[in-house]
């Protein structure tokens, strides 16, 4: 990286589709890795996640914005 140039945060914002709350988790975590793989100085994160149906103003803050567990790549309890 060169010295002469500045570091910027930007935060970006986007609506996804989902089912329920465990794959809209997924699918802003799928995105983020995208943007980490494509440009790796990028660092993205996920901020926030909340549901915002179409066309209307209410607004629901996901509590847990962590990156859900792949349970079909869980190894199996030694028990």
């Amino acid at each position: 990286m060169a010295r002469d140039k500045k570091r910027y945060s930007v935060q970006i914002d986007m609506y996804i589709h989902a089912d329920n709350d465990y794959m809209a988790r997924k699918k802003a975590h799928e995105y983020a890795e995208e943007i980490d793989s494509k440009h790796p100085n990028a660092r993205a994160n996920v901020i926030e996640i909340g549901e915002q149906p179409f066309a209307s103003l209410s607004y629901r803050k996901l509590d847990d914005k962590s990156r859900p567990v792949d349970k079909e790549k869980d190894e199996p309890l030694p028990f």
